[in-house]
């Protein structure tokens, strides 16, 4: 699929494919190039008048969250394990 930033129908046809990750896209790509933020808040417009894309939207979010649960969960496992993913140059050791 091809996303075409300055036609409405092919965003809100590409958000579809994976609302998560896509919502976050457009947030970006909306400040990163402005020349695309007019087309983007018309498809998020009518991402927001349409139950469907709504129904997909809540969907994606609670899923997310569930993510970030089981994240969270894996890490209070594994104590430690973070840090051993720090950003180099913080004091924490490297994964090996």
């Amino acid at each position: 699929m091809q996303l075409d930033l300055n036609n409405v129908d092919s965003i809100v046809a590409w958000w579809r494919v994976w609302p998560g990750r896509h919502d976050s896209y457009l947030d970006y790509k909306a400040k990163a190039s402005p020349e695309f933020a007019h087309s983007i808040g018309a498809a998020r417009r009518l991402i927001a008048a349409d139950p469907d894309l709504q129904r997909l939207r809540r969907q994606s979010a609670q899923e997310r969250r569930r993510q970030r649960m089981a994240e969270m969960a894996r890490e209070d496992e594994l104590p430690g394990a973070a840090a051993a993913w720090a950003a180099p140059g913080t004091g924490a050791a490297s994964p090996a």
